[in-house]
């Protein structure tokens, strides 16, 4: 899986993936240095659209390639997935793939009233009351759409699932940012999926809802995990003092948990020297999960734990909880 993480340029077959290092967050759109032109070659300005959960990538990479006036973005927890969707878009240049979970990175990837459109394909309905918080209809999720939507911006729920649609239907219309403009039962749509061919072709019924951003939220104080640009100047702390071998040796196999964020640490690698050490860490946050280094180092007298400058994850809360706990451990 290194193509999801090697700088864009060293993985020309994948050009489609996008990954944290390529990105400043917010994702610069349609203007001087963002990811595509602001216009198309006859004066109008390209549609923004986000898909979650691109499965494997059928739907999506048809549907790109059936509307080449947008820009499409597909946000994909699976690094499975992400893959087989990169090989299927060949040389499209108005799609864009991200390793991500967006429930928990939609506000963070995307600007306020950034996005035309929101497109959700047979999401799971998480039917366990546990699981609640990641459904669609969870407020969160609900306010982040409300965020990144444009005013008049579409978000497309599509489910096989009946109760699930009505669950959407209610709480998602009772949104004070959105409308429930439509609620339809086998939709002819132009592009579909392979399930829901199958599921059609069985005589199950198929559920799309259509809901609209009818007025602005409050901007954000701030946004979920901090902007990428923080890299430099948060993701380091200073300690009282430096690692050492038996340091490092003993941190493998330990682990944290804050709340709903992970993480564990595994293998540690020195320099020629023995006075820095590079900290494999494993995170998770609910079911996102992400593999990166800790760059363990002497700074006049005391320690500097920080992300190693390859490291190539979002600011998530287990990344920053890791962070800490190995500070925490040299204080």
């Amino acid at each position: 899986m290194d193509v999801l993480t090697h700088p864009m340029e060293n993985r020309p077959r994948y050009g489609v993936i996008l990954s944290p290092r390529d990105m400043t967050l917010p994702i610069s759109l349609g203007v001087s240095g963002g990811l595509f032109s602001p216009e198309l070659p006859s004066g109008e300005t390209r549609r923004v659209e986000l898909e979650i959960g691109f499965g494997n990538g059928e739907y999506t990479v048809k549907y790109a390639r059936a509307h080449p006036e947008t820009m499409l973005f597909g946000v994909e927890v699976s690094p499975a997935c992400v893959l087989r969707c990169a090989r299927r878009a060949g040389g499209l240049d108005n799609l864009k793939l991200i390793r991500a979970d967006a429930r928990l990175m939609m506000r963070e990837l995307f600007a306020e009233g950034a996005l035309d459109k929101v497109t959700m394909n047979f999401p799971c309905p998480w039917p366990k009351r546990r699981h609640a918080h990641r459904r669609v209809t969870a407020r969160d999720f609900a306010d982040s759409l409300a965020v990144v939507l444009k005013p008049g911006g579409v978000f497309e729920l599509v489910t096989d699932d009946g109760p699930y649609a009505q669950e959407a239907r209610d709480r998602l219309g009772s949104h004070p940012a959105l409308a429930l403009e439509q609620f339809e039962t086998n939709p002819l749509r132009p592009v579909t999926t392979k399930y829901e061919r199958k599921w059609l072709a069985e005589g199950k019924s198929i559920y799309r809802l259509t809901f609209v951003k009818t007025k602005e939220l409050p901007a954000p104080e701030h946004r979920t995990w901090g902007l990428m640009q923080e890299r430099k100047s948060i993701m380091h702390i200073r300690t009282e003092r430096p690692a050492t071998p038996g340091f490092v040796e003993a941190l493998n196999g330990a682990s944290g948990q804050e709340g709903e964020a992970r993480w564990a640490f595994g293998r540690c690698y020195a320099s020629p020297q023995g006075d820095a050490f590079l900290l494999e860490v494993f995170s998770i946050d609910d079911e996102f999960e992400q593999r990166y280094f800790l760059r363990l180092s002497e700074r006049d007298g005391g320690g500097l734990v920080q992300l190693d400058r390859t490291a190539n994850a979002f600011l998530t809360p287990s990344v920053r909880g890791a962070l800490r706990d190995v500070a925490s451990r040299l204080s």
